[in-house]
Formats: structure tokens, C-alpha cells, sequence
């Protein structure tokens, strides 16, 4: 994948996760950091990508949610996913 275009889908990730997945409950604070997210972006941009399953990314982001010491149980992940898999880039199958 170009540079470029990588970049583009790692904007996006890091769109779905201030806007759809924010497990900490901040960005609608507009004073708060839109990078809070940042350090996660690298391996779901790997699991998309690279053709992880649902579970997979699901798996990591409950990871991701308990490393903040959170509880996973108050964030819905399928809406999460969908959005994730909803990012196009070229090349990307339809069957991932």
C-alpha cells in the first residue's frame, strides 16, 4: 500500500476510534487530545489490512480497553467493527 493511502486509512481508524469506539468517554470534550487513541491504531490498521477476522479486532480492542484499566462490558464493539470495516482503501477485497 502507497504511503500515502496508508496514511488516509490510518486517518480514518483514528476517526472511527474518537468518534465511534472512545472507551474512555473524552472526545466530546473539545479540549481533549484527538491522539488519545493513537497508540492502537497500528495493529487494527494491521488486522484490516492484513485480512483479520471480527474477532480479531474485537479480541484486540477488549485487550486495548482492560490496558486503560477499563470496563470492557460498557462499550459496544460490533458498531465499532462495522465502522472499521466500513474504511476503503484500493485494492481492499469484499470479502474481508
Amino acid at each position: 500500500m502507497p504511503k500515502e493511502e496508508s496514511r488516509e486509512v490510518r486517518c480514518a481508524i483514528r476517526r472511527v476510534f474518537v468518534e465511534v469506539w472512545d472507551p474512555i468517554g473524552v472526545m466530546d470534550d473539545p479540549e481533549w487530545p484527538r491522539d488519545e487513541y493513537d497508540g492502537y491504531i497500528g495493529r487494527v490498521f494491521e488486522l484490516l489490512v492484513l485480512g483479520g477476522t471480527d474477532q480479531e479486532i474485537v479480541d484486540y480492542l477488549e485487550w486495548a480497553i482492560a490496558r486503560m484499566g477499563l470496563d470492557k462490558s460498557r462499550v459496544s464493539l460490533k458498531s465499532v467493527v462495522a465502522a472499521l470495516r466500513a474504511i476503503t482503501w484500493k485494492g481492499k477485497s469484499d470479502s474481508v
